[in-house]
């Protein structure tokens, strides 16, 4: 099912849900899901064993992961992707001790450590207007409580491991909305983290999330399956009378498969007679933040709480009369036009992020592509049935204009736009486009260089805009054995913001680095190529990056561009970018 069918859904049944939050729905907050804990756990076990210091920074290194890993399977510790690792992991380097883990819990998800998303404030009104009646977590954090106190200013006590008689009488007794930390609450003395607890859950809070699931449809996020007891719990309430009488619901980030116990669950629930369907979400924040503005007539106390980052008015102090305050000039050119429809493909199969790349590499870029409430792309017809195949059966033209409104919330649509974009720039220059650290990147092609093109980017680097990093050759890994070259070349980050109503595309110069995973071992020669970058050099750098991509354009003139050939239409899109960058406004006094 697609999150937008979901959403209607869910908006034509308030109040008709249970949800069900696993440590994904915390993770926007910057407190750690299983997978993060399970590597820091290795990571701390592997220093104390071995006499190193690596930080939880340093996980970020493919080859340290690939060395700690490696080290904990030799000591009994399973895969990260293995559905008991969590509870091994703890059993392993804490045994039973439960001080030691509520200790090591208060550390990782400490309050300090963690800030309220849009997604937590829009999950605490709907639980403050009486839309969501139950919650049920595994997780151990105070998000929840914090959100509903900040948003509504009320209170709510969680139903745990040690106050669990309760949960199934405020249930019967309709006394909303119910909370219930299925796992523990890591202030308290009961936690449930070992293999030995995890295989049984504590039989009230289990009755209460049974018959809750018996009364209430059931909303799943963030959560992935993993807890061989909660599903057993879940499976149990398909052999009731009324299992999840308004549908199960469970939510999957874009292009992650279910695990298989998640497939099972959904189809015995269809056997069953049950609405059971797999969601793809980009994030918490974007689904609860879709859900929230399909409440009818919010409390505006609520929705100012909710709604709180948006833009406000402020009052600076002018500058006393006679000193001037300098002009400031960004790196951001304004985006006057861009296009608002595009085409939504029906596929046979359902497509996945990797189905998406080898159809635009088939296609040799005369496609664009991306998953958000389907798979919408950019392209001729003919280049979409070539790069599909059969696969493909129809295609319509869609807008896009609510999507391109609410970047924040539609990670995949930026990219749609920011690919689009690059492609545009790339065309007749030698450069490539990739994609990095969740942007693109526009990169000087050593394989076709343009001497006259780009004279005035040599001039600003001081010489060559590409070439090889002297005597350095990558790690050697299981996954890359073979030693390799390091290349670097001069690349732009491209950035599609939205600011005030206003588009902007962010140019960011930056140092390119081939193998990608090498970039870590290039931290002396990234350092040592871009030290002398301060505002001088960077502005001219600036100026010669969008003299090289618009080198058409007169200073601040409009410039129409396009990825594709062919006229302006629903598989041609076409951008247009002012060649002159913002600018601080001057006061005179």
């Amino acid at each position: 099912m697609n999150q937008a069918d979901f959403i209607r859904r869910v908006s034509e049944a308030p109040g008709m849900f249970a949800w069900f939050l696993g440590a994904g729905a915390s993770q926007s907050a910057g407190l750690p899901t299983a997978t993060d804990v399970i590597w820091d756990l290795k990571r701390r076990y592997y220093c104390s064993e071995e006499q190193q210091s690596i930080s939880a920074n340093d996980l970020q290194n493919a080859a340290i992961r690939e060395k700690i890993g490696a080290f904990m399977s030799s000591r009994g510790f399973l895969g990260t992707n293995d559905p008991t690792a969590y509870s091994r992991s703890f059993e392993l380097i804490f045994g039973a001790d439960g001080e030691r883990q509520r200790n090591y819990l208060h550390g990782m998800l400490s309050e300090k450590n963690s800030s309220l998303t849009l997604g937590h404030r829009a999950f605490a009104g709907l639980m403050a207007s009486g839309l969501i009646k139950a919650v049920f977590t595994t997780n151990f954090d105070t998000v929840v409580e914090r959100a509903l106190a900040e948003v509504a200013g009320r209170d709510i006590a969680a139903f745990h491991l040690e106050g669990s008689y309760a949960a199934q009488a405020a249930l019967d007794l309709d006394q909303f909305p119910i909370y219930c930390k299925l796992h523990g609450d890591f202030r308290y003395t009961s936690l449930k983290n070992l293999e030995a607890d995890l295989q049984a859950q504590n039989a009230e809070l289990g009755k209460c999330l049974v018959n809750a699931c018996n009364r209430f449809g059931l909303i799943v996020v963030g959560y992935s399956g993993r807890d061989e007891s909660v599903m057993r719990l879940l499976s149990s309430v398909l052999d009731g009378l009324n299992p999840f009488p308004h549908g199960l619901y469970w939510m999957g980030l874009k292009g992650r498969p279910p695990l298989k116990a998640v497939e099972d669950l959904l189809n015995r629930a269809r056997a069953k007679g049950v609405r059971a369907e797999w969601v793809e979400i980009e994030t918490f924040d974007s689904l609860l933040s879709r859900i929230w503005k399909q409440v009818p007539g919010p409390d505006p106390a609520l929705a100012a709480k909710i709604g709180r980052t948006g833009a406000q008015s402020v009052a600076i102090p002018l500058m006393p009369p006679g000193v001037a305050a300098p002009i400031l000039r960004m790196n951001a050119l304004p985006i006057t036009a861009l296009p608002t429809t595009c085409w939504e493909l029906t596929c046979a199969t359902a497509k996945d992020w990797k189905d998406l790349h080898e159809a635009e590499t088939k296609s040799n870029n005369m496609i664009v592509c991306t998953k958000a409430r389907s798979v919408l792309a950019w392209g001729s017809e003919v280049s979409l049935r070539y790069a599909f195949g059969d696969d493909l059966k129809s295609l319509a033209p869609t807008s896009i204009e609510e999507e391109l409104h609410d970047l924040p919330n539609n990670l995949p649509m930026k990219g749609f736009i920011e690919r689009g974009i690059g492609l545009a720039l790339m065309r007749g220059k030698p450069l490539l486009f990739r994609t990095w650290r969740g942007g693109s990147v526009l990169i000087i092609d050593k394989a076709r260089a343009a001497p006259e093109l780009a004279k005035d980017l040599e001039r600003c680097v001081g010489g060559a805009l590409f070439g090889k990093i002297p005597g350095l050759l990558t790690v050697p890994t299981d996954e890359y054995p073979r030693q390799e070259e390091v290349w670097w070349a001069e690349a732009v980050k491209l950035d599609l913001e939205e600011i005030d109503g206003k588009f902007w595309l962010l140019l960011r110069p930056i140092v390119w680095i081939w193998p990608k995973r090498a970039r870590i071992q290039a931290v002396d020669f990234l350092d040592k190529r871009t030290g002398g970058r301060f505002n001088k050099p960077s502005d001219a750098l600036l100026s010669a990056w969008i003299a090289f991509l618009f080198p058409a354009a007169d200073k601040g003139a409009d410039l129409g561009i396009a990825p594709l050939e062919g006229t302006q239409d629903t598989g041609h899109p076409h951008f247009t970018i002012n060649g002159r960058t913002a600018f601080s406004r001057r006061i005179i006094a």
